[in-house]
């Protein structure tokens, strides 16, 4: 098979690694294909010929796995988002207590670690699915240190809960396509910086009046 990046290890979760080795390695394969064929194209004019080609599979075995070929693309978008999420959880903690930078640091390093497949994957299109799930989980992180911080159950919750809503949707974006452009970039900015420069973003909007 040609492709031009190693297999990633972002699909590598503990869903994953409980499939035996030969199913996973026909997985492997195909998701390396589809990602290197992404680069050139949209998700919808990839066919399963083509596809099975590249990644030197029968079009049998990729039936046994995948109806077709978004199946498969929400097989590696499921994957992508409980990996991202058990990299993110590691660190969540520093949200509610020191800060946001080991929460970063994790989340630039496994982009950094994976960024030939997030280089053809994490773009726009029909790609900007990678985009809403990262976001969808950086989200839910902030969501969950930030509204103890703003003392969940007090009386004025209404205008309070919504602007808790839209400060984390306004810091997830902004902390995603920060992400995103860096790694468009060629990851030029080494990891430390990028996790100042975005930490200091999430504290502004965090903090605002």
């Amino acid at each position: 098979m040609q492709r031009g990046f190693e297999t990633p290890a972002w699909w590598h979760s503990p869903a994953m690694d409980r499939l035996d080795r030969r199913t996973r390695r026909t997985r492997e394969a195909l998701y390396a294909a589809l990602a290197t064929l992404l680069r050139d194209r949209p998700l919808s004019s990839v066919t399963v010929t083509e596809l099975t080609r590249m990644a030197d599979v029968n079009r049998s075995t990729f039936y046994a796995h995948f109806q077709d070929v978004y199946d498969m693309f929400d097989a590696m978008r499921a994957e992508f988002r409980m990996t991202l999420a058990n990299v993110a959880s590691e660190q969540a903690g520093d949200l509610m207590t020191s800060g946001a930078r080991g929460f970063l640091r994790s989340v630039y390093e496994y982009f950094r670690d994976n960024r030939e497949v997030f280089a053809l994957v994490f773009g726009q299109g029909s790609n900007e699915a990678f985009f809403g799930d990262a976001v969808a989980v950086v989200r839910s992180c902030c969501l969950d240190a930030w509204s103890e911080q703003a003392g969940r159950g007090d009386a004025d919750t209404g205008e309070r809960k919504r602007i808790l809503e839209y400060r984390i949707e306004f810091a997830a974006r902004g902390a995603v396509g920060m992400a995103r452009a860096w790694i468009e970039g060629g990851c030029a900015e080494d990891v430390e910086w990028m996790v100042e420069k975005t930490d200091a973003l999430i504290a502004a909007v965090r903090d605002a009046g």
